[in-house]
C-alpha cells in the first residue's frame, strides 16, 4: 500500500513531536513497525537518541519508593518473547529473546505518576502505560539491581540493609510507599497492613517503630490465608501521617474524621 502525503506528515509529526514509541505509532496508523521504520528512513527523519541507563550510585528516596512499590502492588518478572521488532527481525537466527520487566499496578493516578517519575529520575529510562492502571518498565539492568536488593514477590520480598540502615528520610519513603499500596483501615480507625510475608513484615515493623508505635499480630501462627498484620492503634494513626505521610489523601481524611 502506497503512502499518501497526509500519512507521511502524520507519522513525521507523531515521531518528532511526541514521545510515542514506533509500536504505538504503528497501531495508530495501521501500518507495521517495519513499514513505518522504512518510511521514516526514506523521509530522512532524524532518529531519536536512545535513553542511556543511569546506574544509581547510592540508595535514594526515589529508589527506596520503587523498591517498596514493587514489593507491594508491583512485580518483577522475565519472559521469553518472539522478537518481531524491526525490519531485520526475519533474519535473526534466534527468534526469541528474554525480556525483563518491572510492573506496577495501582488505581491511584498520583501513585502511578510518582512511580513513573521515580523510574525516570533514578534510571534515566521511561516506563510505559501498558494498561489504564499499570506502568511497565523494560530493563534488564534495573531488574537485576532491584532483584539483588530483594524487591518483588509477595512471599519473598525483603528490605535490604542499604535501606534499613540508611537515613530516616529513606526509611520513611520506603514505609510511605509500601503503606500507600497495602495499608487499610478497620472500623475502629486503626491502620492495618496484611501480608503473607512474615519475615518482610518483621523488617518493616523494626523500621516503623523508630517513628510510630505499632505491633505485629498474631504473635504466633497466622491469620486466615496465612497472613500476618502490622497494626497501628487509633491514637497513634495521626502520628503516622504527620511523620510518614501518604499520597492517598482519602486515608488522612478518614483518620481526621474518626479523631
Amino acid at each position: 500500500m502506497k503512502w499518501s502525503i497526509a500519512e507521511e506528515k502524520k507519522i513525521k509529526k507523531l515521531y518528532c513531536q511526541t514521545k510515542l514509541s514506533l509500536e504505538e505509532i504503528a497501531r495508530m496508523t495501521g501500518r507495521s513497525v517495519a513499514a513505518l521504520n522504512n518510511r521514516l528512513t526514506k523521509l530522512k527523519v532524524k532518529r531519536r537518541k536512545p535513553l542511556k541507563f543511569k546506574y544509581p550510585s547510592k540508595i535514594t528516596p526515589a529508589l527506596a519508593r520503587i523498591h517498596a512499590h514493587l514489593s507491594g502492588d508491583g512485580n518483577l518478572y522475565h519472559s521469553k518473547e518472539k522478537d518481531c521488532y524491526g525490519p531485520w527481525a526475519r533474519y535473526r537466527k534466534n527468534l526469541y529473546r528474554t525480556k525483563y520487566y518491572l510492573v506496577y499496578n495501582n488505581n491511584y493516578q498520583a501513585l502511578l505518576n510518582e512511580f513513573w517519575q521515580d523510574i525516570f529520575s533514578t534510571f534515566g529510562i521511561r516506563g510505559k502505560k501498558s494498561e489504564k492502571n499499570r506502568i511497565r518498565v523494560t530493563s534488564k539492568k534495573a531488574y537485576e539491581l532491584l532483584k539483588r536488593l530483594g524487591a518483588g514477590g509477595s512471599f519473598v520480598w525483603k528490605i535490604p540493609k542499604e535501606i534499613t540502615g540508611s537515613s530516616n528520610a529513606i526509611m520513611k519513603n520506603w514505609i510511605r510507599a509500601f503503606f500507600d499500596d497495602e495499608a487499610d483501615f478497620d472500623d475502629d480507625g486503626r491502620i492495618r497492613v496484611k501480608c503473607v510475608n512474615k519475615k518482610g513484615l518483621i523488617q518493616l515493623l523494626k523500621m516503623l517503630r523508630k517513628f510510630v508505635p505499632c505491633h505485629l499480630t498474631p504473635k504466633k501462627g497466622f491469620y486466615w490465608g496465612k497472613t500476618v498484620c502490622i497494626n497501628i492503634n487509633k491514637k497513634d494513626s495521626p502520628k503516622f501521617f504527620s511523620k510518614i505521610g501518604s499520597l492517598r489523601a482519602g486515608k488522612i481524611q478518614r483518620i481526621n474524621a474518626i479523631k
